[in-house]
């Protein structure tokens, strides 16, 4: 039987790597934590599904942001009674080169992962800022 203690924090330790990777412009890195199926629903952009979009996606993501910067702080996990889902609510901490030089900003954000074959993969993918600007 699964661990929801155990589970909430290898989510934690995966947002963590999740942050890094995204960091370090490792794509490769980033899309392996998505399941095969899964779906991003980012700001201003049209929903993506399945590994090729999600990777076009995170390419176009660190070419528009350049040497973008990612930090992931959750708020809530939580994990199914079944232990094959959980959701992960929190902030992120977004930076980047803009011309006019090092821009962060915050937002809140919203995966739900899914259990496969023992490893948590992320199945939505979504994000949002607090204002328009």
């Amino acid at each position: 039987m699964p661990n929801a203690t155990d589970d909430e924090q290898a989510i934690r330790d995966l947002d963590a790597q999740w942050g890094a990777a995204a960091s370090r412009g490792d794509v490769d890195a980033v899309v392996a934590l998505y399941a095969p199926d899964g779906s991003l629903v980012w700001p201003g952009e049209p929903a993506v599904h399945g590994t090729a979009a999600i990777r076009d996606a995170w390419h176009k993501m660190v070419k528009d942001y350049p040497k973008l910067s990612l930090r992931f702080t959750a708020e809530r996990v939580v994990v199914s009674a079944g232990g094959d889902l959980a959701s992960d609510f929190g902030r992120v901490d977004l930076g980047f080169d803009a011309p006019t030089g090092r821009t962060a900003m915050s937002a809140k954000y919203l995966v739900v992962w899914r259990r496969e074959g023992g490893a948590w993969k992320v199945l939505y993918d979504s994000w949002n800022t607090d204002s328009a600007s």
